[in-house]
C-alpha cells in the first residue's frame, strides 16, 4: 500500500500508544490520600493519511457511481469506508512476560459509504431499498479501455434530503457493501491492498503460520529516529470531492510489540 499505490501526504502519520493501569490500592488500616497504581501490558494503533494513486494526481472529478437500483445524478462527493475488526490474542504461560498485546485481524470485514448528489426535476430520488442487495459501481476515474474501480453488492438504509430556499436540492446517501468488494487495477492505479486487484481479503499479519505476528512497519519520524513494528490494517477510508484529488485515511493496529529506535 504504501510504496506502490498511497503517496503520504504533510500528515503522515499519528502513533496513539498507551498502556493498561491497574489500581492495587491496598487497605492499611490507616489513611490513605492517594491510589497506587502500576502499569499493565502497551497496545497502540497508527493513523495515517495519503493521496491516490502515488504515480499522479489527478482530480477525483471524473469518477462515476454506476447503481440501477439508485439515484446517482449530479454527484459531488463519495466515499467507502473499509473496516476490520481485531482479536486480542495475548496469552498467559510464554517463557518471557510479555509487556505489549498481541492482536489478530478478525474472520469478517466490513464495508459501507455515502454519497450526496443534487436533486432534478426529471428523476425523482431513490428512496432506501428493501430486499436483496443489488449491484454497484465505484470507478475511480476514466481511463480507456479499463476503468479503475471497484464493485460490489449494497443496499441504500437511509437517505436525506435537504431543501432550502434560493438553493438546490441535496441528496446525501448511505450504503452498506454486502458481500465481497472488488478492486480493478491500472498502471496508473494500482490496488490498495493487493497490487493485482481482485477481491479485498483479511488483512496478512502471520506469513509463517505460527500465530505470531510478523508483517513488519518501519516509520521513521525524523533523523535516525524510527517506530519498527507488526502490524495490519484496520480500516481504510477513501474519498472523493468534485474540486480535490483522491484522500485516503486509515488505521493501522500495532499488532505486537514495538521497537522505538
Amino acid at each position: 500500500m504504501f510504496t506502490n499505490a498511497l503517496r503520504l501526504t504533510t500528515d503522515v502519520a499519528t502513533i496513539n500508544v498507551e498502556s493498561n493501569e491497574i489500581d492495587v490500592t491496598q487497605a492499611t488500616g490507616s489513611a490513605i490520600n492517594f491510589s497506587t497504581m502500576i502499569g499493565g501490558l502497551r497496545t497502540g494503533t497508527v493513523d495515517f493519511a495519503g493521496i491516490y494513486p502515488r504515480s499522479t494526481t489527478p482530480l477525483a472529478v471524473s469518477s462515476i457511481i454506476t447503481y440501477a437500483s439508485g439515484y446517482v445524478q449530479y454527484i459531488n462527493s463519495w466515499s467507502i469506508d473499509i473496516t476490520w475488526s481485531e482479536i486480542d490474542i495475548t496469552s498467559i504461560g510464554a517463557a518471557t512476560a510479555p509487556t505489549w498485546r498481541r492482536w489478530m485481524p478478525g474472520g469478517i470485514g466490513k464495508w459501507s459509504g455515502t454519497y450526496t448528489c443534487k436533486a432534478d426535476n426529471v428523476s425523482p430520488p431513490t428512496v432506501p431499498s428493501t430486499g436483496a442487495a443489488a449491484a454497484a459501481i465505484f470507478q475511480f476515474a476514466e481511463a480507456g479501455a479499463t476503468d479503475p474501480q471497484l464493485a460490489g453488492d449494497i443496499t441504500m438504509p437511509r437517505l436525506t434530503q435537504r431543501v432550502r430556499l434560493g438553493d438546490f436540492s441535496e441528496l446525501s446517501y448511505s450504503f452498506n457493501g454486502s458481500g465481497n468488494l472488488t478492486q480493478t487495477t491500472t498502471a496508473t492505479y494500482p490496488g490498495l491492498l493487493a497490487s493485482a486487484g481482485g477481491a479485498i481479503t483479511k488483512p496478512s499479519w502471520d506469513t509463517t503460520g505460527d500465530g505470531v505476528p510478523d508483517v513488519s512497519c518501519v516509520l521513521t519520524v525524523g533523523p535516525s529516529r524510527t517506530w519498527t513494528f507488526p502490524a495490519f490494517w484496520t480500516r481504510l477510508n477513501l474519498s472523493w470531492k468534485v474540486d480535490d484529488v483522491v484522500r485516503v485515511t486509515g488505521t493501522l493496529r500495532i499488532a505486537d510489540a514495538a521497537t522505538v529506535a
